[in-house]
């Protein structure tokens, strides 16, 4: 079983399992999100989108060239951003996994909570559920200096766009609920 080392109040060292549910669905749904927001280049890989491996938002869309052209040595440099458009999710970092097991965790908990039967007929553009949770993974969204006003409303306020990335994921879960069955 995959485990993640955590730290209790006493300090005691314990491992946060995850659900191999978690895992499964959180593939896919990095892959869906990949094919449906990152541009397709002509030899059928994507448009990189480089983030720092541990989410520094000063390194979003520096590839490692750019890190090099500013001082950075050529292992430094490679070992700070990661292309998440076009990385296998078995090669993400911890950090990259963790935001994608977020989303996977949420909806494999609405659907123990709901049941598969109820979440595989559920209107997508009805609910809300995704973008409420999606704020609660991501505070920073709030923040007066660094958050984004536009992804910090109701479900009903964002654009049509972000809409339809919240409507996605209830898809890859739809989806995947029937490749489980």
């Amino acid at each position: 079983m995959n485990g993640e080392k955590l730290s209790s109040s006493n300090g005691e060292n314990m491992e946060k399992v995850l659900d191999p549910r978690v895992e499964s669905l959180a593939i896919p749904l990095a892959r869906d999100y990949a094919e449906k927001y990152y541009p397709k280049l002509e030899d059928g890989t994507f448009q990189p989108a480089w983030r720092g491996v541990n989410g520094e938002k000063a390194l979003k869309n520096k590839s490692p060239d750019d890190l090099m052209a500013e001082g950075y040595s050529e292992l430094a440099a490679h070992a700070s951003v990661i292309d998440i458009a076009n990385q296998p999710y078995d090669k993400y970092s911890d950090y990259w996994k963790e935001q994608n097991r977020g989303g996977a965790e949420f909806l494999i908990g609405l659907m123990d909570e709901r049941g598969a039967d109820t979440l595989s007929s559920l209107n997508l553009e009805d609910d809300d559920l995704i973008h409420e949770n999606w704020i609660k993974c991501n505070e920073w969204v709030k923040d007066p200096n660094y958050g984004d006003p536009k992804l910090a409303c109701g479900f009903a306020e964002l654009s049509k766009e972000e809409q339809q990335k919240d409507i996605d994921q209830l898809g890859v879960l739809q989806q995947w609920i029937a490749e489980q069955k």
